[in-house]
């Protein structure tokens, strides 16, 4: 997946954290001239974590707007401008909502079973 472009010289932007099997990150950089001419770099894997505690602070954000927190590194990041740095942060977002939400899919499931098959055994 592309995270982001430039034709700067440099490039900052927010990486994806790995999931909850491998925190590694395999990053290729593509640097392209004016006459489409590719030069391909493959970076040594680098670990990516999750920083949970912003992301719970922007959903407390998201949830009451009127608190006025614009500290939250996310809500900077999502202001910045930058439309890599809010691309990037908008799929890291995505996917950790994704996350939560199959985990909370998960568990209903599986309290679901749970107390399926404790009625069955009851009876």
């Amino acid at each position: 997946m592309m995270l982001a472009f430039t034709i700067k010289s440099s490039l900052e932007i927010y990486l994806p954290a790995g999931d909850d099997n491998t925190s590694l990150l395999n990053l290729t950089v593509q640097i392209r001239d004016l006459l489409n001419c590719v030069k391909e770099y493959f970076m040594e894997p680098i670990v990516v974590t999750l920083d949970q505690k912003s992301i719970d602070t922007f959903s407390d954000i998201i949830k009451n707007p009127n608190n006025g927190n614009t500290n939250n590194p996310i809500v900077q990041a999502l202001t910045s401008g930058n439309q890599n740095i809010v691309g990037a942060t908008v799929t890291s977002l995505s996917q950790e909502f994704n996350k939560k939400n199959k985990q909370n899919l998960d568990n209903a499931i599986a309290s679901m079973y749970t107390v399926d098959y404790l009625l069955e055994n009851l009876k």
